[in-house]
């Protein structure tokens, strides 16, 4: 597999900033293609650079990553939450989302949630998603 493109999706600079920094250190041919501090900028982004992963926050300005995910009820894109709240996992599930990290970022676990995607890629490289309404 080529390198696999993320785009960043969080309201904190400082959160956008630490996940690059760990990307960059700890993760090996991954790309961010793409960071945003709010929905439609997410919207943008996402439709232009098609990442492969978004790491998503759930408590965004305006709304909320589950609002984000319902503008793609058909996707090709994988996600994954990061955020503060412990009490939205079980929704992120019904969202499709593969795996939900809490801040502050445990780095160990982050660099096998990364692999962890590339090898449900590996298998499923024509996965869709589809948003049940």
């Amino acid at each position: 597999m080529n390198s696999l493109k993320v785009a960043i999706i969080d309201d904190e600079p400082d959160a956008i900033t630490s996940i690059e920094l760990i990307i960059k250190e700890f993760c090996k041919n991954v790309e961010v293609v793409a960071t945003a501090n709010l929905i439609d900028k997410g919207w943008d982004k996402i439709k232009e650079t098609e990442p492969d992963l978004v790491f998503l926050d759930i408590d965004l300005p305006r709304g909320s990553g589950f609002d984000l995910l319902e503008r793609f009820p058909i996707r090709r894109f994988d996600v994954v939450f990061i955020t503060a709240y412990s009490k939205f996992e079980k929704k992120a599930q019904q969202f499709g989302a593969l795996k939900y990290l809490q801040k502050p970022i445990d780095i160990d676990l982050f660099v096998k949630v990364v692999e962890d995607v590339r090898n449900h890629r590996l298998k499923n490289p024509q996965a869709v998603f589809k948003l049940m309404p």
